[in-house]
């Protein structure tokens, strides 16, 4: 299941920088996070885990429920790692087969064996996790792990699933990370 966050805040930058940290945003649903810039929306249904306010609205923010409140004037990279660590607080690990990626810590395991990545490689990864089974489109990675919302026609999804390819497949008999020629690429339990 895809990280999801309702944005109900016009912060510019801010949609993008969720998505460099893997967090799509999404309408509001059951137990989705909320960030927005509307006190109001502390009485509607739906969890409001952060509030984008004015200096005076922070203290009613957090009384009222909020479980964290910025400055409006607060950088979006600070706004979006805020969200980033309330989903991963609540996110419990995911795991595939004998592939376990912990949320909270961020770290992956294969085999009870560490898989290194850097930071990129875990979001691809992360991603790819989150739709196990189904083939994840060259154009939905670059959206979802990039922010791109267009080819910059390079090979940097190529090259960045040959090396996630290299780091969790190395060693074992079976393969989890697969191309799909032409279509994308997809994890499958090995």
């Amino acid at each position: 299941m895809p990280t999801r966050a309702s944005l109900q805040c016009s912060i510019p930058g801010l949609r993008d920088a969720l998505a460099r940290r893997g967090i799509a945003v999404a309408d509001d649903g059951p137990g989705v996070l909320r960030v927005t810039d509307d006190p109001a929306a502390l009485a509607r249904p739906g969890a409001v885990v952060l509030l984008v306010a004015d200096t005076r609205l922070i203290a009613d923010a957090l009384d009222a429920g909020a479980a964290d409140a910025v400055l409006r004037t607060t950088p979006v990279e600070e706004i979006a790692a805020r969200v980033a660590a309330r989903l991963r607080a609540a996110a419990p690990p995911i795991g595939l087969g004998e592939l376990v990626i912990d949320r909270i810590a961020r770290t992956v395991t294969r085999a009870g064996r560490a898989v290194r990545l850097l930071p990129r490689e875990y979001a691809l990864l992360l991603h790819l996790a989150q739709h196990a089974g189904r083939t994840v489109s060259r154009a939905a990675l670059l959206e979802a792990v990039w922010g791109l919302r267009f080819d910059p026609g390079t090979n940097v999804v190529a090259v960045h699933v040959s090396r996630l390819r290299a780091k969790l497949d190395h060693g074992f008999e079976s393969v989890m990370l697969h191309t799909d020629k032409g279509v994308g690429y997809r994890l499958a339990v090995a």
